[in-house]
């Protein structure tokens, strides 16, 4: 569809006849931000190996995520989701690092367009799934250590996000067969793909508390704030509210 999916359908208002597509995908900038993240693994794992106190973690959150102005809507909620991998503890159990996948899909959105040109029946509908995925590392201090049963902590860090629409169109032309007349040809055709729209580096950050279940599971309660997440226009700033579970090894 190109032209960042015909600038999102005309901001959900229009209708956004067919043109030429062009490849979608996780296209402008991301060769750079997939460079950034192997390095930062590569890092987390050479200083968990030199200087760690503990075990590393997995865990994984389910919330809340409020979006200041996403595609034309004005503020808006949405679930979202979390898979975390995180570093051994450091300095006696004060410090840790956490590799963060996330998302949340921002709605389905559709649309269609019917008019006659010529004795031509042209119909056209159109289906956009729209979502936002990032990558974040985090550093996380915590102030009172791991004695306490219930242990704040608080953090900053830097994320990389993609603004992704999945679409699909249907193009239909009806016309009368000129051999048969009264009897009518429709002629079919179609294109789907995944575009990205928006995509950049942004800054966050967060804090939290932790309730340890046992030696090697925790509870996590978590409030992020997302700073400067905007690309092209949209804004994917704002709080999120988090609950789950993570696993030491």
């Amino acid at each position: 569809m190109a032209q960042k999916a015909c600038n999102l359908r005309e901001a959900n208002g229009g209708h956004c006849h067919r043109s030429p597509r062009l490849p979608g995908g996780f296209g402008r900038g991301c060769r750079g931000a997939f460079a950034c993240v192997i390095a930062m693994l590569v890092a987390l794992c050479w200083v968990s190996e030199a200087w760690a106190d503990g075990s590393p973690g997995i865990g994984f959150r389910v919330g809340a995520q409020t979006l200041d102005h996403p595609v034309s809507l004005k503020e808006t909620t949405r679930t979202r989701y979390e898979l975390e991998l995180a570093s051994p503890l450091f300095l006696d159990g004060y410090l840790d690092f956490a590799f963060i996948l996330g998302g949340s899909s921002l709605g389905t959105f559709r649309d269609e367009y019917v008019d006659v040109i010529d004795d031509v029946l042209i119909e056209e509908f159109y289906e956009d799934k729209l979502s936002m995925l990032d990558l974040r590392l985090a550093a996380r201090l915590y102030p009172f250590g791991q004695s306490r049963p219930i242990r704040p902590y608080v953090g900053a860090g830097i994320g990389y996000f993609w603004f992704r629409d999945s679409w699909e169109d249907e193009y239909y032309e009806t016309i009368e067969d000129p051999l048969f007349p009264g009897s009518f040809i429709t002629f079919a055709d179609g294109a789907e793909d995944v575009e990205t729209i928006a995509n950049d580096f942004f800054p966050f950050l967060l804090a939290g508390m932790t309730v340890p279940v046992g030696d090697n599971c925790e509870f996590l309660f978590e409030f992020e704030y997302d700073f400067e997440k905007e690309d092209e226009g949209y804004d994917f700033g704002g709080p999120i509210y988090m609950f789950g579970a993570r696993f030491r090894f």
